[in-house]
């Protein structure tokens, strides 16, 4: 058979796409720099002119997405879209198990965690997330293109329908890692790619034509590569695989002309792609142009009567006028490139605005499109302080720290933006204030060069409280309340309910809620709030919609049924549709519970306003820049059409005066799913627009209460530790307590006491409480001796390391830790008055929570204080029931950094 052409024949009428993943800046791995390039060269080589199989609308770039459900998404969409060629490309880190099994794709929030049955969060599973993507494409040919370590390990865990034909090409071999590259030039493995998909096939084995089959890449790559070395000095071989017939990944440029080499371009700022790209090539159209002008068109089902009325006018002796008018600009098949229109959004409002972007610019019917939409995503707070600092944009830091972490936002977010649509007005109002305070972190680059003006909101939706239809709260608090009585009335029920809420750094919905979940009446701690949530969902979804597909995956069954989140309003209404709705989501499962919104009165709206950016020395072509920008905005604003967009998404459409208007009947929050659940018909009472002091402070308190932390060691030195022989050994004691200690970084508080000390204090140090360097430290406590006829002061102790965790500066609230590590023996006889006097001092504020290492068996059934002490701290008591090694270590990573260092 030959091989698989997606430019040939009716091929060409199909549509194909190429969706390409990457990168670079992990939250808990290594920076990979050549990814940003490695992406650009794979867009070009898929396709350069005359050599491409695809055109450039068909490819998809998606940089740095921080959640596994973002990339499940951006899959999902090529897969279902793609009716001939599907080409997937990922550029990461790759992992594996201990047992060199289970093979992932790491994103930007994945994280390896100690858990051997759950080792990776946040990660695609090779084998049940990406292939059962790939599965489900009708797509004629995939390929599968990876570069990351282990990506060998994907051909051990293929499960293939027989009939699909399906083509895999690994970076190296199963088992090995690939060195990482410093540079930010690209991958070696992609730049070879790059290098043969563009120079084409050579002249042995070649097809007439000179077309690059994968089988031709695969070889010359592999000559390429040969003499290089993996990273366990193991020969660096590439992987093919392909089941069916072979494909055509370069197109041969004719016998006539030859292979002739296409020089990468050279590399520019680093520019988020928004999807599917809406801008035309900057070059001139060449006069293959047409002919795939005229293929995208056929591909368009509702066109072809069109253009068949066209062939036959033609025959009729109009060809000449239809020609001229289906030929881009001027009629030789030359478009002049359009104007890019950049927006910057907030993570949650991307795919909407995004659906929006594309709504607007399909009315334009011309062969020469004018404008493009690039729509691309930021965490709120790096765009805040990215135009508070907004110098650095154009200019960025000459310097940078020791950490090599500079502040650069063309590379960290993108392009100067022309539009900005945060979700809430107090974002970009937030944005214009520089002072220090307001920056967080007191740098800020002088002499703005951005301006702001505000033409308005888009649409409405109000944060919720969306508690699960299994739970009950009073009838009366569901309007009018703050969130505070809200989160009291479920913390206060029998129905063991949590509170979940989206990264607060991450959307500006997330950060109004925290706000008011710290308010000052709130009886709980940032710290406390925050371990709580921790201790239910790690790590914390970036966005709303995260959450919820975190909730629908979860490994815990009753999380979901017992979760009450704090969501925009439009989310709860997106995943409360059961399945065959249109607009589900496609993470929810069939068992996710539905959600009644309840609306507390201290969040502010999300308003998503609408702010035309400006930058000092961007003068070229201002004034048709305002004017596209504004009737961009006119349309969104003004037209039914583009309002149905945000109100089929869950939102609230706006009036002719600017302010929410009733749901309708084409609107999601009048579904069936929703009708009980949402109160559409009247807005609920909403809470004063958020200060740009509380939002900053709500950061402040957020960063602190996520550490670093305090952790205080009561270690049982006395005799009975060594004559029961739990003190010396592996899985004892001093090994316990050194182990742990790996989970506590270098800007962590912590300290050993002995509490059978050999004077007449309480306790002794044997690892004073301050910031140490962990390995020191532990070569302390493996150093440390039992104490020979001495009893443990066990309440003592207590009371003193309780008043030392609770020490230091008053406007911190760090999340604080004590671990008591004993044989019981000394602590049996604490009981009554004694007891109840010791647990009441534990309860007092600010909190610190108590860890109880019990030694003997049943020490947690029957020990009064273990249990009372724990019960009433929210800590946890563990004994040789459990893995006390493994559960010790999960207990102190609550509150230490060292993981995330």
């Amino acid at each position: 058979m030959p091989p698989y052409n997606a430019r040939s024949g009716e091929n060409r009428r199909k549509a194909h796409r190429a969706l390409l993943i990457g990168v670079d800046r992990y939250e808990h791995l290594g920076r990979l720099p050549g990814v940003p390039r490695n992406l650009e060269l794979m867009k070009e080589a898929l396709t350069a002119e005359g050599t491409g199989v695809f055109d450039p609308d068909e490819v998809m770039v998606l940089l740095d997405p921080r959640g596994r459900h973002t990339v499940g998404e951006a899959l999902g969409k090529a897969a279902e879209e793609a009716e001939g060629l599907l080409v997937v490309y990922f550029v990461g880190h790759g992992q594996v198990d201990t047992y060199g099994k289970n093979f992932h794709l790491m994103v930007a929030g994945s994280k390896v965690t100690r858990d051997k049955s759950h080792p990776f969060s946040n990660a695609l599973a090779w084998h049940k997330d990406v292939m059962h993507w790939l599965w489900e494409s009708e797509a004629e040919h995939v390929v599968v293109i990876l570069d990351c370590c282990y990506a060998g390990n994907a051909l051990k865990e293929l499960d293939l329908n027989p009939e699909k034909r399906f083509a895999l090409f690994a970076a190296i071999r199963e088992g090995a890692e690939i060195p990482v590259a410093r540079s930010a030039g690209g991958t070696r493995f992609t730049r070879e790619i790059h290098r043969v998909l563009t120079e084409g096939a050579t002249e042995e084995g070649s097809l007439p034509g000179g077309d690059v089959l994968l089988a031709h890449l695969d070889t010359r790559v592999r000559e390429a590569l040969a003499g290089l070395k993996a990273y366990d000095g193991q020969d660096w071989i590439p992987v093919e695989f392909h089941q069916g017939d072979d494909v055509v990944l370069a197109l041969g440029r004719g016998e006539s002309a030859g292979p002739r080499a296409v020089e990468p371009k050279p590399a520019p700022k680093a520019e988020p792609d928004s999807g599917f790209v809406l801008a035309a090539d900057t070059e001139a159209v060449p006069p293959s142009a047409f002919r795939r002008f005229r293929d995208r068109l056929w591909r368009r089902r509702g066109v072809r009567r069109s253009l068949t009325l066209v062939m036959v006018l033609a025959l009729l002796g109009t060809t000449g006028v239809i020609v001229r008018n289906l030929l881009p600009g001027d009629g030789t098949g030359s478009c002049a490139p359009p104007m890019e229109l950049r927006v910057l959004t907030d993570p949650d409002l991307r795919a909407t605005v995004q659906k929006a972007a594309d709504a607007y610019l399909k009315r334009d019917s011309r062969a020469c499109r004018r404008i493009g939409i690039n729509v691309y995503e930021a965490k709120a707070t790096d765009a805040v302080a990215a135009f508070q600092r907004s110098k650095a944009w154009q200019s960025p830091d000459g310097e940078c720290p020791a950490s090599g972490e500079c502040f650069r936002p063309q590379r960290d977010i993108g392009a100067q933006p022309d539009i900005w649509i945060p979700a809430a007005d107090s974002t970009w109002q937030r944005a214009q204030d520089t002072s220090a305070a307001a920056s967080g972190n007191g740098k800020v680059t002088g002499g703005s060069v951005v301006a702001f003006d505000r033409l308005g909101p888009l649409a409405y939706t109000p944060m919720v409280l969306a508690v699960p239809d299994g739970l009950s709260l009073p009838t009366a608090l569901q309007t009018g309340s703050p969130l505070r009585e809200l989160v009291s009335a479920l913390g206060a029920s029998e129905q063991k309910a949590s509170v979940l809420r989206a990264d607060p750094e991450n959307t500006d919905g997330a950060l109004l809620a925290t706000t008011a979940l710290y308010s000052p009446t709130s009886t709980a701690q940032p710290s406390e709030l925050e371990q709580g949530m921790e201790g239910q969902l790690t790590p914390m979804p970036g966005t709303a919609a995260e959450l919820m597909c975190a909730l629908a995956a979860s490994p815990q069954k009753t999380l979901e049924d017992r979760a009450a989140v704090l969501i925009p309003e439009q989310t709860m209404a997106q995943f409360n549709l059961r399945p065959g709705d249109k607009g589900r989501q496609s993470c929810a499962k069939d068992t996710l519970s539905g959600r009644t919104a309840w609306y507390p009165s201290d969040v502010p709206m999300l308003d998503l306003p609408f702010v035309h950016v400006t930058w000092k020395g961007a003068a070229r072509d201002a004034a048709r820049r305002k004017q596209a920008i504004e009737s961009f905005h006119e349309w969104l604003t003004e037209d039914a059409s583009a309002q149905r967009v945000f109100t089929e998404d869950g939102f609230r459409g706006i009036t002719i005066d600017g302010d929410p208007a009733t749901p309708d009947e084409h609107s999601l929050l009048k579904a069936s799913a929703n009708t009980r659940a949402v109160h559409s018909d009247k807005l609920p009472q909403n809470g004063p627009p958020a200060t740009s002091a509380s939002l900053t402070d709500t950061l402040r308190r957020y960063r602190r209460a996520l550490g670093p932390g305090r952790v205080l060691y009561l270690l049982d030195t006395s005799t009975s530790m060594t004559d029961n022989r739990v003190f010396d050994g592996s899985g004892r004691a001093k090994d316990l307590v050194s182990r742990s200690m790996n989970s506590l970084g270098s800007e962590d508080e912590y300290g050993v006491w002995s509490i059978a000390p050999v004077s007449r204090k309480d306790h002794s140090n044997l690892v004073t409480f301050a910031r140490h360097s962990r390995a020191a430290a532990q070569r302390k406590v493996r150093a440390a001796k039992p104490v020979a006829d001495v009893n443990a002061r066990v309440a003592a102790g207590l009371r003193d390391a309780l008043t030392e965790l609770r020490g230091g500066a008053s406007d911190a609230d760090p999340p604080r830790l004590l671990v008591l590590v004993t044989d019981d023996e000394d602590s049996a006889g604490i009981k009554g008055a004694e007891l109840r006097s010791l647990v009441k001092e534990a309860e007092t504020p600010p909190r610190v929570r108590v860890v109880v290492v019990s030694l003997q068996g049943g020490g947690c059934t029957s020990g009064a204080l273990n249990r009372q002490l724990t019960a009433a701290t929210g800590g946890r008591c563990l004994d040789p029931s459990v893995d006390l090694a493994k559960e010790l270590q999960a207990e102190v990573a609550k509150t230490g950094t060292g993981d995330a260092e």
